[in-house]
């Protein structure tokens, strides 16, 4: 137990690494979450002020309290009093865990560890997914579905916008310790995967990405980031090519993609999947809940009530769709324009952040990772979920571990 708290020793690396490890598989990842926020309570019995208002914590301390202040606040008067209440109350788990995180890799040895570990396992998901692709089946013995899935199995999209926000720690570790043309192998296999996943949003994840990290990358090697971007949009130009002449699933969701191209109003719903439906009654939601939301996690039974007649997402027990799949529009239906506010002061504090990380590769990746998913030019997945929440909160948190070697040394 005591090795858990000691930065030198690997248990809090692999503690924390086991997080991802068990991402694939279910709702298994709380349980490296619980064990970390019971140490990360421990942590701030015995240190108080000086883990949680010191060095990266205190950037971590504030970007927490502008998500869940307003969650909370939309309690009291939310529409799914219950499901409002439990989410705000078990949200902390996350604050918990990332301030253990912050401790724990207060020390360089233990961040270049835990980015090693992380890398390799992320290449182990795009060499099963490569070969679910090639084969049909991974090595888990799931089958090619409708998209490319890997290790998360049946009925489970997630591997490709996951891979696109945690794909930067491959790029970072690889740069620094492999060959280019080791490099360009890693860009391949993680941009196939993202690709063949057929997840649009995660397109965008790792285009933003690429984008980002490429021009630090180039910096760092002296010369114009445009070198890079020509072969990169390039290469990018004839794989989509390429794959959409014989990928049929692909081909699919390129076909969808492009009836936006009208710019009518039945071209964009039918690319969106139907979302301008969501989008709208997202609005509305805020228009009549404009202070602290429908409540947090109410949109499911705030969308009824403004839906038209014969709306696709409204469902037989007369709910309708779970989240906006747009993150200002999700914030702001269901945590009203105090939950608008806070995100645009977390907006400011985490970029402001972000300058200069680039010295830090690990911290550099998982800041590069959350701001890609982040970014509000883009469809999103539900930010209050248990899944993505604990994958942004890991993030953040990493990336917040900046400046804590210093700090503790004064």
């Amino acid at each position: 137990m005591k090795s858990l708290f000691l930065p030198a020793t690997w248990p809090p690396v692999v503690l924390a690494w086991s997080f991802l490890l068990l991402l694939p598989f279910g709702r298994s990842s709380e349980l490296p979450v619980f064990i970390m926020a019971i140490l990360g309570g421990m942590l701030i019995w015995r240190h108080g002020k000086q883990v949680v208002w010191e060095g990266g914590a205190r950037t971590f301390s504030l970007l927490f309290l502008c998500i869940w202040i307003p969650m909370a606040l939309s309690v009291p008067d939310s529409i799914w009093f219950t499901k409002s209440l439990s989410t705000a109350l078990t949200y902390p788990r996350i604050y918990f865990a990332g301030i253990y995180l912050i401790w724990m890799l207060r020390e360089d040895p233990a961040r270049q560890r835990l980015l090693k570990l992380s890398a390799w396992l992320l290449l182990f998901w795009v060499l099963d997914a490569l070969i679910q692709a090639a084969v049909g089946y991974d090595l888990l013995g799931y089958a090619y579905p409708e998209r490319l899935n890997g290790l998360y199995g049946p009925h489970d999209w997630k591997l490709g916008l996951t891979l696109a926000m945690l794909s930067p720690i491959v790029w970072e570790y690889v740069s620094r310790h492999g060959a280019k043309w080791q490099l360009a192998l890693a860009w391949l296999g993680t941009a196939a995967v993202v690709l063949l996943a057929s997840n649009r949003e995660s397109w965008i994840v790792f285009a933003i990405a690429t984008l980002m990290w490429s021009w630090v990358y180039a910096r760092r090697l002296g010369f114009h980031p445009a070198r890079l971007w020509v072969p990169i949009v390039l290469i990018a130009v004839v794989a989509g090519f390429g794959t959409y002449q014989v990928n049929p699933k692909f081909a699919q969701r390129m076909n969808q993609s492009i009836e936006a191209m009208d710019f009518s109003y039945e071209g964009l719903n039918a690319a969106s999947s139907q979302r301008l439906h969501l989008w709208r009654n997202a609005l509305m939601v805020l228009e009549h809940y404009p202070v602290n939301g429908a409540g947090v996690r109410s949109y499911r039974y705030a969308y009824p009530q403004f839906a038209e007649a014969g709306d696709p997402f409204l469902s037989p027990d007369g709910t309708g769709q779970i989240y906006a799949h747009q993150l200002l529009l999700e914030v702001g239906s269901e945590t009203g324009l105090i939950g608008l506010a806070g995100l645009l002061v977390f907006f400011v504090i985490f970029v402001r952040y972000g300058r200069g990380l680039s010295q830090h590769p690990l911290v550099w990746a998982t800041w590069l990772g959350a701001f890609a998913w982040l970014f509000p030019v883009n469809t999103h997945t539900a930010l209050y979920s248990a899944y993505w929440s604990l994958l942004i909160g890991w993030l953040i948190a990493i990336s917040s571990a900046r400046y804590a070697s210093t700090d503790t040394k004064r």
